[in-house]
């Protein structure tokens, strides 16, 4: 099985790196693949060039690498230019038709998310056939968007709704289900959630300049690129 973590990652945080590698515990995944975005049309102009993301998320993925060989898992941890070398607006749809181009017909492929990724894919390009491609597997413990157990976020109704109407027969509480087949399901781990925000760890990093402050928020490979190549700063 192989786990997609898709992101403009400006910058990965602890976040990413414990919510890849919880993830790996609970899918017993093969394979991880960082997925850092070309052009995230639905970001800020002052999106970081896509080099320097990439470099980021190498560090990143080598932070989670040294967490999982002391847990002594094999999973292989890798980090792809798929996005990044494609020209154009990076659309999720379009890197799920080519994941499943590049992995087979029957291969399991489950793309991983935070509760506000989930929220916000209404708004993606062709959002409501990504399960044609692979599952979706989003970690939070405040939302459960299905008819009958669904949180609905009172400044979104319409969003939620709209989810409910679209995935919750596809929604499921057995991992088998995403492990014995190549796509179609959607499970929301419950008992894990990412309270870090890259929009706010990057403010802050250009407004104060002392990446160390966050030692807390970013893994010790991202902050040393961070504070060696003076990323962010003013």
């Amino acid at each position: 099985m192989i786990g997609i973590l898709g992101g403009t990652f400006d910058p990965p945080h602890w976040g990413h790196v414990k919510l890849a590698q919880n993830f790996i515990d609970l899918f017993k995944l093969d394979e991880l693949l960082w997925l850092p975005a070309g052009q995230p049309w639905q970001k800020s102009l002052r999106i970081t060039p896509a080099n320097v993301r990439f470099e980021l998320t190498l560090a990143a993925a080598d932070d989670l690498k040294m967490l999982l060989r002391e847990a002594q898992k094999t999973t292989q941890v890798t980090v792809s230019r798929m996005e990044l070398d494609r020209d154009g607006p990076s659309y999720t749809i379009d890197t799920a038709r080519q994941l499943r181009t590049l992995y087979g017909p029957k291969q399991s492929i489950v793309w991983l998310m935070g509760a506000d990724t989930y929220q916000n894919m209404p708004t993606w390009n062709d959002w409501q056939h990504l399960p044609d491609f692979l599952h979706l597997a989003v970690a939070s413990r405040k939302i459960l968007p299905n008819a009958s157990l669904s949180h609905i976020n009172p400044n979104q109704p319409q969003t939620i709704y709209e989810m409910i109407e679209t995935f919750d027969q596809r929604i499921t509480k057995d991992i088998t289900e995403l492990q014995n087949a190549p796509h179609g399901k959607v499970i929301f781990d419950e008992h894990f959630h990412v309270d870090l925000s890259s929009t706010f760890l990057r403010e802050h990093l250009i407004n104060s300049n002392h990446p160390l402050e966050l030692a807390q928020s970013l893994s010790p490979q991202v902050l040393d690129y961070i504070d060696r190549h003076h990323i962010y700063h003013t």
